[in-house]
């Protein structure tokens, strides 16, 4: 079961992955941060983020999780440099509370456009798409 999950995640990076490209986002995946921490995506890259002359503002970590559950909170201490997490999940109909600690914690939700309705809809303007994502990352890399 666990082997499965795993693949399944990796999947998920793999596609992630793909629609970058199409998009011609740089990024680096699997870059290593603090503390030999590992986020599945940086944009631009692992040489903007560390360097420190590279403006804050133009920097963003996306992590895949097929699931969020509890497992959402490892994604708080792998890129230290951004303040905003966004973490990309299949999972649908995160529940209120579930979804007012993220943001509590600055975890921005992304998810694919057909996802979205499964969300309260008190919620829905401030999760992402996949789309919104992808289109916030390329104006800041022109």
């Amino acid at each position: 079961m666990n082997r499965r999950k795993s693949r399944a995640g990796k999947s998920l990076e793999h596609h992630l992955t793909e629609i970058f490209k199409i998009f011609q986002l740089k990024f680096s995946s699997q870059a290593i941060t603090e503390g030999n921490k590992k986020p599945d995506f940086l944009f631009p890259g692992a040489d903007s983020y560390h360097n420190p002359d590279f403006l804050e503002s133009k920097l963003f970590f996306l992590a895949s999780k097929t699931t969020c559950k509890d497992r959402w909170r490892q994604v708080l201490n792998e890129a230290d440099r951004i303040k905003t997490k966004h973490l990309f999940t299949l999972q649908q109909g995160i529940s209120e509370n579930q979804l007012k600690e993220m943001y509590k914690y600055n975890v921005c939700l992304v998810v694919p456009k057909d996802y979205l309705s499964s969300f309260p809809t008190e919620f829905r303007s401030k999760i992402f798409t996949l789309e919104r994502f992808v289109q916030t990352v390329r104006i800041t890399q022109e």
